[in-house]
């Protein structure tokens, strides 16, 4: 007796229980692996509005809210566009992505129109609700000309601040690439140890090097890097000023 009412008892409690189940929303499932690409030029100039790209938005969770976060920048780091919104899936997530004279938090040091010529990176970061990172895409142009990427644009190391105090070091251990102190490229990227790049200098904190990596300026951890010591560079040490 004392068993079966034990087993009744449990049945009651496995109902209540899926019955209870039952009643708790349903948390929607966020998409896998959310990307933000650009694809092709779609029109050039070097005013507020006049260059755009085709880009597209895979795998956002309709509902769900997102960050757009839009650097333009010389190879120097002077930043002519500053973009950081946020909106809800599809929203303005449009299939074309202009540069326009945005300064939405304060880092524009450079103004428009847009220096003709010259080799200009255009960095488009997706972010999640947290204002995370979840993807980066990087692309090289000129206002005034028609294609972009990396390979699109000969001799682009002319355009690097590359000056007299810089040196070529030698990476001994893995280094985490970062857009700045502190923000990691995204998707997540390492330079092997073994690999050599120009080294301008620090950041004003003294924790990263800024270096000369794809034809981009970027930064990696002090600690990651040391001298050069082939026939070249012998040894030289790395400059520890700002770079400027």
């Amino acid at each position: 007796m004392k068993r079966y009412t034990r087993l009744v008892s449990l049945a009651i409690l496995a109902g209540l229980v899926i019955a209870l189940v039952g009643i708790v929303p349903v948390t929607p499932v966020r998409a896998a692996g959310e990307q933000w690409l650009v694809k092709d030029r779609i029109s050039s100039g070097c005013f507020s509005g006049q260059t755009f790209f085709e880009v597209e938005f895979r795998n956002l969770t309709p509902g769900v809210k997102y960050y757009a976060d839009t650097i333009v920048k010389d190879l120097a780091g002077t930043v002519y566009m500053d973009e950081y919104f946020s909106a809800i899936a599809p929203g303005p997530f449009d299939d074309d992505w202009g540069v326009f004279d945005e300064n939405d938090r304060g880092l524009q040091t450079g103004s428009f129109p847009l220096p003709a010529g010259q080799v200009l990176a255009m960095i488009v970061t997706l972010r999640d609700k947290y204002q995370q990172p979840l993807w980066s895409t990087t692309v090289h142009f000129t206002c005034d000309g028609e294609d972009f990427g990396i390979a699109s644009i000969p001799g682009c190391d002319q355009f690097m601040p590359i000056s007299a105090s810089s040196v070529v070091g030698t990476f001994v251990l893995n280094a985490p690439l970062y857009w700045s102190p502190g923000e990691l490229v995204q998707p997540y990227t390492e330079i092997p140890a073994g690999n050599t790049a120009w080294v301008i200098g620090t950041d004003p904190s003294g924790w990263y090097y800024k270096i000369v990596w794809v034809c981009n300026v970027l930064y990696v951890p002090r600690y990651t890097m040391g001298p050069n010591f082939d026939a070249v560079w012998n040894g030289k040490p790395l400059p520890t000023s700002n770079g400027h």
